[in-house]
């Protein structure tokens, strides 16, 4: 007899299994958010390093610490984020 996975039971199991494979090595993406108060706009990037262009990632089980910093112009936030995937969510979400 063959049991088919309700969406439920598959989505527990992918979820699982990509928590478990972050586990085996956790990255943290860093993203950069600019709120220009003068323009009322946001842009948001995964930050890169200046020198090699690599996106910037952290490797601990710790969330690493958000800053947040105020300028002339607006304010810059950096948030730290589980995994590329939830990194590029924030940026889409971000930006407008």
């Amino acid at each position: 007899m063959i049991k088919v996975m309700g969406l439920t039971e598959q989505q527990c199991i992918r979820e699982e299994t990509e928590y478990r494979d972050w586990k085996k090595c956790p990255l943290w993406y860093c993203v950069k958010t600019l709120f220009n108060m003068n323009t009322g706009k946001m842009e948001s990037e995964i930050v890169r390093d200046e020198k090699t262009k690599q996106l910037i990632a952290i490797q601990d089980t710790e969330k690493p610490l958000d800053g947040v910093y105020e300028t002339a112009s607006g304010t810059i936030y950096y948030t730290y984020h589980r995994g590329y995937a939830e990194a590029a969510k924030q940026v889409a979400a971000a930006t407008i």
